[in-house]
């Protein structure tokens, strides 16, 4: 991460803003490039939790049955006003119109993914009687909503089946309710955990976007709402969407993650490595979420002993072992990712911020199961003053546009801006020529990415010289997909001089001429990996400042004695103690 001299105690953040929630609607949300932004930009990350009308799944039948819409109301609104009482500071929530609504009475089912019970009347009935008041309500809250269709994909779907026919029915009705109608704070999640799809025409990956492709273009017919499209193997694989991505506007992912998953280990076994975890993530979910915004609408996570979530593991350490400190490590760096925890909600209503003073801990109060961190964490996302910026901020010197790329610096050549392909002319030369030289000596790497490996013979170039015959920098990318350029090291090709990082004239890619060259990004990071622009909130303070205010956590939520070096999160704000 690059580091900032500050010398007096301001907030500097480049993290992403998460809206205040209050008694009032939240602010029109639509999708802009790789981000969920407001109409004034502002980039929003929403953190939450979730809602399923059933008998069974508020409190196992124990608080109204019998589809008493009245007590399902008052239930589940009271949840809503407990979890914010307590001082959850939550922006948004996930309803499940769940089946026990729209399934006719004493027809058996074999589980949720058996839709032969389903009756389009007593859906239609039950969302304006039970779906649209919850949504309504949440939204006065100051909550964004995101929407799931009744129960669970079938093990395997397939283009016009019963299932597809189903999602077209339900999407096609509640794309016109009239209160859901392009009410931007309302998001439609298309499907709930597509496992397999069954290939019936060139690729599966091309039959799973044509599947979803079909339901997103039926919601569109009829209204502007922000769309979330599921992958396959439970909502944790978005290869496909690489290849075949959803068109349109307002397009993101809806995603899942459990320990066990994104090679993050083995449910049970609460050794999780970052970098496994972080690659594991980058391959299956990194597709999407380099054009698109994620919402995370299941993640949980707790020792095995409380028996009180859905995944099996620890908080740890991020960059570390341990599961939760690393999906916040890695979403946090990836940006644009929202998230939600899908602890049962009358748990979270019950969360008091006091640590035990003796005793054991409970699933609540516990460091390593995912309620207690997570409330200070959100307590960080929200309190603390943000200023939101793009994480690719350094790629603005490097912008992928046909007014700033120039494909014929040498030879003519072609660029086209929505696919990155550049083709240069023969032994020909493209990229970024600056009148005044840049200085990117303060960054540590200049990286770049293409989407595939290319067979034309193509080399990255960087000159510290006006003159194009001068003898820069080169790298040949083989077949590779991506070139790191440690800045303080590079060397021109011929002499073996050291280049001049602080003025940069010229940067991109030469070929023989005739090939595609996709090019994915190019950026300056300072770590190898992260576009520079993401870094820790700080508040710089001196040790000698007296902290009046006992709420003393680290980074997981742990509670301190006193703040300590380094960051520290005080009164729900993040403290640098030099």
């Amino acid at each position: 991460m690059k580091k900032f001299h500050i010398s007096l105690s301001i907030i500097i953040c480049t993290l992403y803003i998460s809206i205040n929630a209050s008694a009032q609607a939240p602010k029109e949300l639509h999708v802009d490039g790789r981000y969920l932004k407001t109409a004034d930009g502002t980039i929003v990350n929403m953190h939450g939790f979730a809602q399923t009308y059933s008998p069974w799944f508020n409190e196992q039948g124990t608080k109204w049955n019998n589809y008493n819409v009245n007590a399902c109301l008052a239930y589940n609104k009271g949840l809503i006003d407990k979890i914010l009482q307590v001082g959850w500071k939550m922006d948004f929530m996930r309803l499940h119109m769940d089946p026990y609504w729209s399934n006719t009475p004493g027809i058996q089912t074999t589980g949720e993914e058996d839709i032969h019970a389903f009756s389009m009347d007593r859906f239609k009935i039950y969302l304006e009687q039970v779906f649209v008041p919850m949504a309504e309500y949440a939204i006065s809250k100051g909550l964004y909503v995101v929407m799931r269709p009744p129960g669970v994909c079938p093990q395997n779907i397939a283009i016009g089946d019963n299932y597809y026919k189903y999602l077209m029915q339900v999407w096609g009705y509640v794309a016109q309710h009239n209160k859901l109608r392009n009410n931007m704070a309302v998001m439609y999640e298309l499907a709930n955990e597509p496992v397999n799809i069954i290939q019936t025409g060139t690729s599966a990956n091309k039959d799973l976007h044509d599947f979803f492709q079909a339901i997103t273009d039926t919601i569109r017919h009829y209204c502007d709402n922000i769309v979330l499209v599921p992958g396959t193997g439970w909502q944790s694989n978005y290869t496909a969407y690489g290849e075949y991505p959803i068109t349109g506007k307002n397009i993101g992912y809806a995603v899942h993650c459990y320990p066990g998953w994104y090679n993050s280990g083995v449910e049970g076994n609460v050794s999780v490595n970052y970098n496994e975890f972080r690659n594991g993530w980058k391959q299956q979910i990194g597709p999407v979420a380099d054009f698109a915004p994620v919402v995370v609408t299941e993640m949980d996570w707790a020792p095995e002993k409380y028996n009180a979530s859905w995944g099996k593991a620890v908080t740890g350490v991020a960059g570390g072992s341990g599961f939760g400190a690393n999906f916040k490590k890695i979403t946090d760096e990836c940006g644009n990712v929202s998230w939600l925890l899908f602890t049962w909600p009358h748990l979270l209503a019950q969360f008091t911020d006091k640590a035990p003073t003796s005793g054991e801990y409970t699933f609540l109060n516990d460091p390593e199961a995912c309620p207690w961190p997570c409330y200070h964490w959100y307590l960080a996302y929200r309190d603390t003053t943000w200023e939101a910026k793009d994480p690719y901020a350094s790629s603005s010197l490097f912008p992928l546009t046909n007014d700033d790329f120039n494909p014929s610096i040498w030879e003519q050549g072609s660029f086209n801006e929505s696919t990155g392909c550049l083709i240069t002319g023969q032994y020909g030369f493209g990229g970024w020529e600056y009148s005044t030289p840049k200085d990117l000596s303060k960054y540590k790497y200049l990286i770049i990415e293409l989407k595939k490996p290319q067979s034309c013979g193509a080399s990255f170039r960087i000159f510290d010289e006006q003159s194009y015959w001068s003898d820069p920098f080169m790298q040949d990318f083989d077949n590779n997909v991506e070139l790191k350029v440690e800045l303080a090291t590079m060397k021109r090709n011929q002499s073996r001089a050291k280049c001049d990082a602080s003025h940069i004239y010229r940067v991109g890619i030469w070929s023989y001429g005739g090939g595609e060259i996709y090019i994915k990004r190019v950026f300056l990071s300072d770590d190898g990996e992260t576009p520079t622009g993401i870094s820790d909130t700080k508040l710089l303070i001196d040790n000698t400042e007296k902290i009046k205010d006992k709420s003393v956590f680290n980074l997981n939520g742990q509670r301190l004695s006193a703040p300590r070096r380094g960051i520290n999160i005080i009164n729900g704000k993040k403290y640098f103690v030099k």
